[in-house]
């Protein structure tokens, strides 16, 4: 087999396996994506459920102590009708006044609890529904990718195996011009002569070339776009 013709055959393998690439074409990276989200969304109403058990513990907590606190705000009104001097009424009074403010902060601090909680459970029912709508989405798009991938697997792993034998048996030198024009040309590195023009580029190609090529001398190349330039008669 020719020069020309081992790589005429690599490029062919090459090109099958770049429309099994494009058949799949960027559906793995948003399972990845998806599957990131699904994750963070998952971690996010954890930690939301993590925190709700928390905020009702502390609020369990301050009703607790409210209600301590208000048994004994009325425990000491009704002593200040006991007592019989205006200092034991004084001293009750404060008491209450600052029963009163302890009542008020922790009332604070209910409220502004109450608040995260109800703020962090609609966020997770935001959450929830958009988990559903992703996981059904990522579910789809696995299944597709699944399909997709062992149709493909197959054809792809025999390609692989014929693109390494075929890689082995053309010189070095020739190997590199080709990977490198196929990294430059979009995959593209061997191109047909039609008529006298490159079927790459377009390009004039000069009769002489165009007759070597037919005659099978080369490897030729198109002075224009470096691809390398093959005759296929009907």
């Amino acid at each position: 087999m020719s020069v020309i013709q081992q790589i005429v055959t690599l490029q062919k393998i090459d090109s099958q396996l770049q429309d099994i690439a494009e058949l799949l074409g960027d559906l793995p990276g948003k399972v990845d994506v998806l599957k990131d989200e699904e994750l963070g969304l998952v971690k996010s109403i954890e930690d939301g459920k993590a925190r709700i058990k928390a905020l009702e513990l502390e609020l369990n907590k301050f009703d607790s102590q409210m209600t301590d606190y208000n048994g004994k705000i009325e425990k000491h009104k009704d002593q200040r009708y006991l007592v019989t001097s205006n200092k034991q009424y004084d001293a009750l009074q404060h008491e209450i006044d600052f029963l009163k403010s302890g009542l008020d902060e922790i009332e604070t601090k209910s409220l502004e609890f109450t608040e995260e909680k109800e703020t962090i459970e609609e966020r997770m029912k935001s959450e929830e529904e958009n988990l559903e709508s992703l996981s059904k989405d990522l579910v789809e798009r696995r299944e597709k990718l699944e399909v997709l991938m062992n149709d493909s697997s197959e054809e792809k792993s025999k390609l692989d195996k014929e693109r390494e034998k075929e890689r082995d048996n053309i010189d070095f030198t020739i190997l590199s011009r080709y990977d490198r024009i196929h990294q430059a040309r979009r995959g593209l590195s061997v191109v047909l002569v039609e008529g006298s023009a490159c079927g790459g580029c377009g390009a004039f190609v000069p009769p002489q070339i165009v007759s070597e090529v037919k005659a099978g001398k080369g490897p030729k190349t198109c002075d224009s776009c470096s691809r390398f330039l093959y005759y296929e008669s009907n």
